[in-house]
């Protein structure tokens, strides 16, 4: 049984030092608004009397515009669907009531603005909201995201539970300490309130647990390290988005290997170099 367990989270890439799950969350992450593109034309349409119902605010007053009326219309919480769908037929039973409002929730969470399915604002809260943390350079666009869950969010924060979750009962705590500190700079990038409550679970889970707290914060670091790291270098690289995503997955899986295997690298770099100093040398040489 154990022998299983072992192969299944080697298959999943949780063991060793975590180079899949943080490669994978890399790649979602850079290719994240073409997925929510893709999500939002496939799945994001409206059919019946349930979706004017939930949509008949933002219809009536177009309340937050297209970018931001699933946060501030009322009516695409869970609450506020669910009480916007009670009226549109008499003889509806509470399950149904519930089911078409989640329907139409699931739907909008295809769409590149997502939804908050615990509460909505006011425009007047959110102006308000916005005002005190555009000093810390927090742009209302950012803000919206941070508040609100798309598809793409949605997969990431799912990869990275079951992750953290398959290592919690492993107890291998430096490398939920390690994927936690990768996933809060992801979270911090895409804005996803989803990876970032899971990422602030599994680094205070490992702290909590860990006997040795200084070598769990260093393990974070090079998570972060490495997320950062590739996030920033599959940014700089112009192209199609595929491009940029392969570029960052490999970016995450080469400094991952450079990280945790100092010594290799700087001896593989300098067999490297050595041909080329060689042939530089008697460049030299020939030009004396």
């Amino acid at each position: 049984m154990e022998h299983d367990k072992r192969l299944k989270n080697i298959r999943l890439g949780l063991t060793g030092n975590g180079t899949i799950p943080i490669a994978v969350d890399t790649g979602i992450n850079m290719g994240s608004y073409s997925l929510a593109s893709w999500a939002a034309e496939k799945f994001n349409h409206n059919f019946d009397y349930y979706d004017r119902a939930i949509d008949a605010v933002y219809n009536s007053s177009h309340v937050g515009g297209s970018s931001y009326h699933h946060l501030l219309d009322g009516q695409h919480s869970i609450l506020g669907a669910f009480n916007a769908v009670k009226d549109v037929k008499a003889d509806d039973s509470f399950v149904t009531e519930f089911l078409q409002a989640g329907e139409h929730l699931l739907r909008d969470t295809a769409s590149i603005s997502g939804i908050n399915p615990f509460f909505s604002l006011s425009s007047e809260q959110f102006n308000n909201l916005a005002s005190m943390v555009q000093p810390l350079g927090i742009s209302k666009p950012f803000l919206a995201d941070a508040l609100t869950i798309n598809a793409p969010e949605l997969l990431g924060g799912v990869i990275a539970l079951l992750s953290t979750i398959i290592l919690g009962k492993k107890a291998d705590l430096t490398l939920i300490s390690k994927l936690s500190g990768a996933y809060v700079v992801s979270a911090l990038v895409s804005a996803n309130p989803l990876l970032a409550t899971i990422a602030g679970g599994g680094l205070a889970y490992s702290l909590f647990k860990s006997e040795n707290k200084k070598e769990a914060l260093i393990t974070a670091g090079k998570g972060a390290i490495v997320s950062g790291g590739s996030l920033l270098i599959g940014g700089l690289v112009g192209g199609p988005v595929w491009l940029g995503c392969i570029v960052a997955v490999t970016a995450a899986i080469s400094l991952n290997y450079v990280i945790e295997n100092p010594s290799k690298t700087i001896s593989r770099m300098s067999d490297l170099i050595k041909p080329t100093s060689k042939i530089l040398r008697k460049v030299s040489l020939s030009l004396d």
